[in-house]
């Protein structure tokens, strides 16, 4: 399964005098799925109606923001646990000090499933293997081009994974 990435260039500032261009990489995502295109790619797959299966997504989201408010983290079956993290203001220097005033928010926090494989994690959510190609335009079937590399420079590098 190839995963497409784009070069992008950023100007760094050493100091006032030497401005710098450094290129980077950042990952290309082809859109966003909604609950409603998984819905009915699961149910394409089972005996629930695309309905069925939204009801029980809904239900299932439902009940982990609740449980999240009572002060419970959730394992998500397959993609790891989420919490609330707090973020926080500086710390301070004595006990009697840290109190609620020094959250400054709450955010969703999660920490993905994985299993040690030779000393190095595997993440539950990625695939096996994943081949990194640099993208060229195009969406897979958009019909503008194929989503396969089309010069030696953007072949698949070594599967990543």
């Amino acid at each position: 399964m190839p995963k497409a990435y784009k070069v992008t260039k950023r100007t760094v500032m050493f100091d006032k005098e030497n401005p710098r261009e450094v290129y980077t990489v950042l990952p290309v995502t082809y859109g966003t799925l909604t609950t409603d295109d998984v819905a009915q790619q699961i149910a394409a797959e089972s005996s629930a109606t695309p309905g069925d299966v939204k009801n029980v997504l809904d239900r299932y989201a439902y009940y982990v923001k609740e449980n999240l408010k009572k002060g419970y983290a959730i394992q998500l079956l397959g993609f790891g646990v989420l919490n609330i993290r707090f973020l926080r203001g500086k710390a301070v220097d004595n006990a009697d000090k840290a109190n609620a005033s020094l959250i400054r928010g709450l955010v969703p926090g999660f920490s993905p499933s994985f299993t040690m494989v030779n000393g190095t994690r595997k993440y539950d959510l990625l695939p096996d293997k994943i081949q990194l190609v640099k993208f060229n335009g195009s969406l897979p079937g958009d019909g503008e081009g194929s989503s396969e590399p089309s010069d030696p420079s953007e072949e698949p590098t070594d599967p990543i994974v």
